[in-house]
């Protein structure tokens, strides 16, 4: 059991997106010449907004191969004194972040995932460090780059539409007689330019990829038919609108179904169980524990037909999709990393040991406690968070009970740790110590805690909201990680010091 609530990854760009430049003759795009260090000490105004961004042909010999990306080309802003460079941005869980830095009018951002739809801008700065209005966003779909002739840019629209289309409502199942398939159905959204098509995300492997449908867009109703998918087995789905200037809907909510199994397959034989466990209800926020920049949330347990319980995933609706806040044992996550006084909407899932996923919770929407961040996503670079408070030595009726569980996939994985007291008095400051089995195996970024590893040697040091542990409380913390080979379990776990019991 964990509380994973502050996981940035997501569910959108993946780490790792790499950018390159123009190469060769084809640099004509040339960067604005440096101001004077006298102008540029004295310079506040900022650029003006990139003119139209668009995708444009790459300036490279017909069949040169450059990876899986995007190429980008846009007209060049203005500066009273001059611009020195461009940030391209992609969108991430709603926000943009700068993946790509260049002097001239255009780049090519590579890496990508192919077939994967990303929104992009780009931000103009001078010599002062003042950045301008961003350009019109962007939105394309990664494919492989090679070279082609260029062409002249199109018209720039005018007004640029920047208005996103209704978010889909009533996402439903429907039967579909077609093996490995799910038929989805849905009330159209609206805007106002118009339609242009609609995506389907599928929750598969740790992750929400554009699933392949063919979609039926009618005045009524919009269907689906998804494929490709492993016949027999539970996934979630959920729908956005993309409008003809590309901005995308706000996601429709989370719906569960089985891929068609056709022609029926003879009944399962005994002890396979393919029933799910129950719908979770009764999500709600808890009060009482001082969070700033977080949201306690509990819901009613379920049951299911093993007779073990289940595990609950939990997931945010963001402004473009959703993000994974983690697996959990019991019916309760702590999601931190959050803006003070935001509402933020959620949506639980139960799921058995078998892979059998419940229909998910009712959406529930709560507001961030107010204050900082409690604990931000950490930078590449472990240790840059918050300073946990000092940790004592251990005392007289101290004992404790660490649980350490691993969703694993290919090279990375997620660890849900738990830090029970199982003394008979409080835990007033914490520091959780533990070593990897192999070197290969690092920490990437954590949670509910400040993670640092040295060699194999790993530690979490409680923040000053958690430092906290009472007799007969659980603490619930995690993180993500990567391994090469293998990823075996840590063998023994201390806290301030002391050994504790591990399950």
């Amino acid at each position: 059991m964990s509380v994973q609530g502050f996981r940035r990854a997501s569910m959108g760009v993946r780490t790792g997106l790499l950018g390159a430049g123009f190469t060769g003759a084809a640099l004509a795009l040339a960067a604005a010449a440096l101001p004077p260090a006298s102008a540029a000490a004295e310079d506040t105004t900022p650029p003006s907004a990139p003119g139209t961004l668009r995708n444009c042909p790459l300036p490279a010999a017909p069949g040169s191969s450059l990876g899986i990306g995007v190429s980008l080309c846009w007209s060049a802003a203005t500066d009273d004194v001059g611009v020195t460079g461009y940030d391209i941005q992609v969108k991430q869980s709603g926000a943009f972040t700068t993946v790509r830095t260049t002097s001239g009018p255009g780049s090519i951002v590579s890496g990508l995932t192919l077939g994967q739809s990303y929104t992009f801008r780009v931000i103009a700065r001078d010599a002062a460090g003042n950045a301008g209005p961003p350009s019109n966003e962007l939105t394309e779909t990664a494919n492989y780059l090679s070279g082609m002739p260029p062409s002249s840019p199109p018209p720039s629209p005018s007004p640029i539409d920047r208005t996103p289309p209704s978010r889909p409502e009533g996402l439903a199942t429907q039967s579909v007689y077609v093996n490995g398939a799910v038929g989805l159905v849905w009330t159209p959204s609206t805007d106002d330019i118009g339609i242009s098509t609609y995506e389907v995300h599928v929750w598969a492997d740790g992750a929400f990829p554009r699933a392949q449908a063919t979609i039926d867009m009618r005045a009524d109703q919009v269907t689906a038919v998804v494929t490709g998918l492993t016949a027999g087995r539970d996934y979630l789905f959920y729908v956005v609108a993309r409008d003809r200037a590309g901005n995308l809907s706000e996601p429709s909510d989370l719906v569960r179904a089985r891929a068609m199994v056709e022609p029926p397959a003879a009944s399962p034989s005994p002890g396979t169980d393919t029933t799910p466990p129950g719908t979770p209800t009764g999500l709600t926020s808890v009060t009482g524990m001082d969070i700033p920049g977080g949201i306690f949330l509990a819901w009613y347990s379920v049951s299911d037909d093993s007779g073990v319980p289940p595990r609950y995933d939990l997931f945010r609706r963001t402004l473009d999709g959703y993000a994974y806040e983690g697996e959990n044992g019991l019916p309760r996550d702590i999601v931190t990393g959050l803006e003070g006084g935001k509402p933020y909407t959620f949506q639980v899932v139960a799921r058995d040991g078998a892979g059998n996923l419940s229909n998910p919770s009712a959406p529930y929407t709560a507001i961030a406690q107010p204050g900082a961040t409690s604990s931000p996503t950490p930078s590449p670079s472990l240790g840059l968070s918050p300073s946990p408070s000092p940790s004592p030595s251990p005392s007289a009726g101290s004992g404790c009970r660490v649980t350490y569980a691993t969703t694993t996939w290919d090279g990375g994985f997620t660890a849900a740790v738990t830090i029970t007291n199982t003394g008979t008095a409080a835990i007033e400051g914490w520091k959780l110590g533990f070593g990897f089995p192999l070197a290969s195996q690092r920490v990437t970024n954590g949670w509910s805690a400040v993670w640092t590893q040295s060699g194999t040697a790993v530690t979490a040091e409680n923040y000053e909201w958690n430092k906290t542990i009472k007799p007969g409380q659980s603490l619930y913390l995690g993180f993500n990680g990567a391994y090469t080979g293998g990823n075996p379990k840590p063998a023994a776990f201390t806290l301030n010091g002391s050994a504790c019991t591990t399950t």
